[in-house]
């Protein structure tokens, strides 16, 4: 994930470091007309923006359901309406789509990742990653098991 510090070194005015990668995979072109990095506070995704991300993880529409909290009928209507998502739900949709930017380098191409997303792996529990990416708590611990693979660690 990414991370922003702003740092003053008094007189000399106030220095930014940024950590972590800034990569997304599927909102890169959203996200590249975010023109200050405090402006990515205000995004909001669309729901209709989501459908890639969805798809990729092979989401079916009680899982949509499921992780964004709200009642299948509901997704049908955001989905007619075009409805932007509010702020917790965009941050959570962005940081998997960190996490499928990580993947995709780490593993080289999008059908690898695809296989491990969707392999029971005993490291997260004997639990599909995909299947915890279904929760924010989820994303973190596929991130780290990403982390530790990019490592050397066998996972």
């Amino acid at each position: 994930m990414t991370h922003t510090w702003k740092i003053s070194f008094g007189k000399a005015g106030a220095e930014t470091i940024r950590t972590g990668h800034d990569s997304y995979y599927f909102f890169q072109e959203l996200l590249s007309m975010v023109s200050e990095p405090a402006a990515i506070y205000d995004v909001a995704v669309s729901f209709h923006d989501t459908g890639e991300i969805f798809d990729f993880l092979e989401f079916t529409q009680q899982d949509v359901s499921e992780m964004l909290e709200v009642d299948p009928s509901t997704l049908s209507r955001w989905r007619k309406e075009d409805r932007k998502l509010n702020k917790i739900l965009t941050k959570n949709i962005l940081e998997m789509d960190q996490v499928i930017a990580k993947g995709i380098r780490l593993f080289g191409t999008e059908e690898l990742l695809s296989q491990w997303l969707h392999t029971e792996n005993t490291s997260l529990g004997g639990q599909k990653p995909s299947t915890l990416m279904k929760s924010p708590y989820g994303v973190d611990h596929v991130d780290e098991a990403m982390e530790a693979m990019s490592w050397g660690a066998i996972l």
